[in-house]
């Protein structure tokens, strides 16, 4: 019989497209990868993988192997969550990704939670950008992950995923106190037109939101800062006067000249879910996932930021 590992490895290979990066996803070594494909070809008496320049590709044999498999892996997560569903307890080892907002407001407080109501199960993290983490999940390199789209935009997934909404976030703008906008009550998107403001990097899912900020206005915001942390964006506003869009989980502390001004339509929100796949939909570790990072993200809700 096709040993699961094996399988395993020749799947991720196929889907990462190298030895280096399928060694990173399945916390082996490149070694111990290269021994799992050689095993594999040696079973079946055909290799299922060949050089090609400095890397190695799949072979047709090794295609065909790899496209079966990973239905048949998928099925298997879904035997094996089944099985644990009518145990009822969560158990084992999960890996959830997220972004770096909500593993600081939503992941990190519900592990506490998490170990009191599910002693036997371990949970790591790896932090990513949302589309990044898609990919990861539906790859199987992690079970589930945070994220987030803006302003209910839908969010497409590959049909092997689902998700559900467990928050919605609302950003602020972020600026020194003594800006002419800071005692305003709200400010409007017209205006924030022709200020300067500190952006994460272009192409940035939080680039692309304060960019669609604008759209309607005619305008483009005049980014003239560049950073990716949300703690280095209150910098900026601290020291040079420039706003920043900051949604409210997870938000750094503001030193004492910062303050941070709320925009004045609400529907200017990010929806932040959780993403899983269908075949894990029965797994109790999934299930109480999801429970206490929504008790968590009920708080931060009622607590309006």
């Amino acid at each position: 019989m096709i040993d699961i590992v094996a399988l395993r490895t020749l799947v991720a290979l196929d889907a990462l497209g190298s030895v280096t990066a399928t060694a990173d996803s399945l916390g082996y070594t490149p070694a111990a990868v290269s021994h799992q494909l050689q095993k594999l070809s040696r079973y079946l008496g055909a290799p299922v993988t060949e050089r090609t320049g400095r890397g190695i590709s799949l072979t047709p044999m090794g295609r065909e192997l790899s496209s079966r498999g990973a239905q048949i892996l998928h099925d298997l997560e879904g035997i094996e969550s089944e099985a644990r569903a009518r145990s009822g307890d969560p158990r084992g080892r999960i890996t959830v990704g997220g972004f770096s907002t909500g593993i600081r407001g939503l992941l990190v407080p519900a592990l506490p939670r998490l170990r009191a109501a599910a002693p036997e199960l371990t949970v790591t993290n790896v932090e990513s950008d949302p589309d990044e983490l898609v990919e990861m999940v539906s790859a199987g390199r992690i079970d589930a992950a945070l994220i987030f789209d803006w302003n209910s935009s839908v969010l497409r997934l590959p049909s092997t995923l689902t998700s559900e909404v467990i928050a919605v976030d609302r950003a602020d703008i972020v600026m020194h106190r003594d800006h002419h906008l800071a005692d305003r009550a709200e400010v409007t998107r017209s205006d924030l037109v022709g200020e300067v403001f500190v952006s994460a990097p272009r192409g940035a899912v939080c680039h692309r939101w304060l960019v669609a900020l604008f759209e309607d206005l005619a305008s483009e915001p005049r980014v003239e800062y560049w950073a990716v942390e949300y703690d280095t964006q209150v910098e900026f506003s601290r020291s040079v006067g420039a706003l920043a869009l900051v949604p409210r989980l997870g938000r750094p502390h503001l030193p004492a000249d910062v303050t941070a001004v709320p925009l004045d339509d609400p529907s200017i929100a990010r929806s932040i879910h959780v993403v899983w796949r269908r075949s894990m939909t029965n797994s109790p570790a999934i299930a109480v996932l999801r429970k206490e990072m929504q008790a968590i993200a009920g708080e931060f809700e009622g607590s309006d930021g």
